[in-house]
């Protein structure tokens, strides 16, 4: 799992949570860091709760669920679809597309130039990308395919960006290798199931739904690792971990019944 102290092994908790008093309705620990495959498991989980006491299959039909960027990918979004869950994941480029995340002209002054895709001229002659410095981005590979977009890779030469100056503004992560690569779509496969999220995402209705995921969610991994004190798993193998992780989650819906009493989230 990728932290910002680096790579490190260990396993990723999943929660989802009721909106009305925070409820932990499905829980497990996965080993693996990435959460776009997450989405599935957690819903059929929480599909397996519902029917255990009682509830149908079809129990959160036209619920609205609400994930964070991580979690955005065509599979989770179709997987949403298909239980017929009003969703709302947003891609990772909303921010840039919501005026109310816009810097003001002052903030972005003090920020430093960061190169866009924008900014690479494309030759068609010779199928290749000009950075603003003047150096050639060749095709490397051949088409390849993520969340139903088809992209082609460009690659600068090593050489080229190790003497650039102002390399920081184009390749700007840690680790994000010695050369610049630039993606660029060319096309889609199918639906576009990440296109027609982000244009949901950006309708009012989205704007309005999606910042409430942090009010909702947060406060309960909040308390958990806080509170409860859980913030490393003390054990190991994926079925121990989960185990482990779910009487955590317990204890926290245990604190809720006795908050606000026993069937409190019905309805």
């Amino acid at each position: 799992m990728h932290t910002p102290r680096g790579t490190v092994q260990g396993y990723n908790a999943q929660a989802l949570v009721d909106a009305k008093r925070q409820v932990i309705v499905q829980a497990e620990a996965f080993g693996c860091g990435q959460d776009q495959d997450h989405v599935e498991p957690v819903i059929d989980g929480a599909k397996q709760n519902m029917q255990a006491i009682g509830h149908s299959d079809d129990y959160f039909r036209e619920a609205i669920l609400s994930a964070d960027t991580c979690y955005h990918s065509s599979a989770s979004i179709k997987k949403c679809e298909q239980e017929q869950i009003d969703a709302y994941i947003p891609d990772k480029e909303y921010r840039k597309r919501d005026p109310r995340f816009a810097l003001s002209e002052s903030s972005k002054a003090r920020r430093r130039r960061q190169f866009s895709r924008e900014d690479f001229r494309y030759e068609e002659e010779t199928d290749q990308y000009i950075c603003p410095q003047g150096k050639r981005l060749d095709h490397n590979t051949s088409k390849f395919r993520a969340n139903g977009i088809i992209y082609k890779r460009y690659l600068a030469k090593a050489t080229d960006c190790e003497r650039c100056k102002v390399r920081q503004g184009c390749i700007k992560k840690r680790g994000a290798g010695k050369r610049k690569t630039l993606t660029i779509p060319v096309g889609t496969e199918g639906r576009n199931y990440s296109k027609e999220m982000a244009a949901k995402i950006d309708t009012q209705r989205g704007r309005k739904i999606y910042p409430r995921r942090i009010a909702i969610v947060e406060p309960v991994f909040a308390n958990i690792r806080t509170q409860k004190r859980l913030d490393r798993f003390t054990l190991r193998g994926k079925i121990k971990v989960s185990i482990q992780w779910l009487l955590y989650c317990m204890v926290h819906n245990i604190e809720k019944i006795a908050n606000y009493g026993y069937g409190f989230a019905g309805g």
